[in-house]
């Protein structure tokens, strides 16, 4: 219960945050151009409120559903289809009464305030905690391999170092760019180059493993001892160097040996720092000797820092990649159909990636993320979300004709339905997948 409350608490503050910036820009381009804005809520507010107060001529809220939040401006056909405001004279302080150039920026004002605070958070984060990654330079034993790394081709030992003949220092980008490029792998083995074709199968297999499918094969090195492995002589800091005479590659090729040799006795060959030691161990029917490994990180990781103006710049940097890095991950999901549907995550599916404790820097990142991909998300030009609105202001400014209020109001309809309709969709497959997931 508690895990679900911290992963609850970190969704709410983190739309919270975003809504409210998003909706403030809005409200200040608004109030800058002597706009009037009758309302300004975080969450919607259906049939009632949590929470209200009118300030001068502004009634300020919480609404109790935290699907986003909205601004009434005078005189604009929005959600709220306010009609019989816009069959009144219109008045200077409306919206409508107002430039196309003012109403479009009016519009943007939300996107841009997204764009800024994506860019900020990632700058700040860049300047005071660098950037740690997995080195693939520093991968002496490969990644870890199992059946979804061999039926890609892997083999233990192999160090994945680029894709379509792209080298990458981190194992974050060469993760990525599977994913999302596909096209071939280029793996160093044995001191050669090794190309390997990536599948849908392959695809869906890192999808599958959620992060998780290129990871450092961690030394066999023993960190916690006790049960059946101590009373056989295994100690902390063993490392291990082969099972039954057979080389191991990691701590990743252990578990499984154990596994398979259920009622047999194991030899170890194992190194303590100083020496070699065989240690023979009988392995239970429950398949657990009571050992785990060493999962110190530290020396598989690379770090830069970044100065003040290099970090503003790498702030820039990430903002569009994560927009761009979206966008072709939608596409490569398009690209596999039927078989990607369970990772399109929506409210639901995204809480459930946040972290069971509170981690501040994970949460900014978080809360970046989030606001580069609703800028983005709120510039298509769809009818009833700021880029529908700014490219019908586009056409006036273009032709020099303003659509008529009627049209206004069919395109505002249509456009809520379409969101409607997509928010139905999304919700659904969240709650699919967390049923049958």
């Amino acid at each position: 219960m508690e895990v679900v409350l911290i992963k609850a608490a970190q969704i709410i503050l983190i739309l919270s945050i975003i809504v409210v910036l998003h909706e403030g820009g809005h409200y200040a381009a608004a109030r800058w151009f002597n706009t009037k804005v009758e309302r300004f809520f975080l969450f919607f507010d259906v049939k009632f409120a949590l929470w209200k107060t009118k300030i001068g001529e502004t009634v300020y809220g919480i609404g109790w559903l935290p699907l986003g939040g909205y601004v009434k401006i005078a005189g604009m056909i929005d959600e709220s289809m306010d009609t019989e405001q816009m069959k009144q004279p219109a008045q200077p302080w409306e919206f409508r009464s107002k430039p196309a150039w003012q109403r479009l920026i009016i519009m943007l004002a939300g996107i841009i305030v997204n764009l800024l605070l994506a860019m900020l958070i990632f700058s700040v984060l860049s300047f005071t905690k660098g950037e740690s990654y997995v080195d693939v330079n520093k991968l002496e034993n490969g990644i870890a391999i199992d059946s979804a790394q061999r039926d890609l081709g892997l083999l233990p030992g192999d160090v994945p170092v680029g894709v379509n003949g792209t080298r990458y220092d981190k194992l974050n980008d060469i993760s990525k760019r599977t994913l999302i490029d596909g096209g071939e792998l280029n793996v160093r083995r044995d001191g050669q180059i090794v190309n390997l074709p990536i599948t849908e199968d392959d695809l869906v297999n890192i999808l599958e493993s959620r992060g998780s499918f290129f990871m450092p094969a961690l030394a066999a090195k023993l960190d916690t001892v006790f049960d059946v492995a101590a009373a056989s002589g295994l100690r902390k800091g063993d490392e291990i160097r082969a099972i039954n005479g057979q080389p191991i590659n990691g701590w990743v090729e252990v578990p499984p040996m154990i596994q398979n040799n259920v009622g047999n006795t194991l030899s170890f060959d194992v190194f303590d720092g100083e020496q070699m030691r065989n240690v023979n161990v009988q392995v239970p029917e429950s398949g657990r000797l009571g050992m785990g490994p060493d999962l110190n990180m530290e020396k598989y990781l690379g770090h830069k820092d970044f100065g003040l103006f290099a970090s503003i710049n790498r702030g820039v940097q990430m903002t569009f990649a994560t927009i761009t890095d979206q966008i072709q991950g939608i596409g490569m999901l398009w690209s596999l159909k039927g078989k990607a549907s369970k990772y399109v995550a929506g409210p639901i599916g995204i809480a459930k990636q946040l972290p069971a404790t509170w981690d501040w820097t994970f949460f900014w990142s978080f809360t970046a993320l989030l606001s580069a991909w609703l800028a983005f998300v709120n510039l298509l030009p769809i009818p009833g979300l700021d880029g529908g609105h700014a490219m019908f202001t586009l056409y006036e400014i273009i032709t020099g004709r303003k659509p008529g209020d009627k049209f206004m109001e069919v395109m505002q309809i249509v456009g809520v339905v379409f969101l409607m309709l997509l928010m139905l969709l999304i919700f659904g497959n969240d709650i699919i997948n967390l049923i049958y997931n």
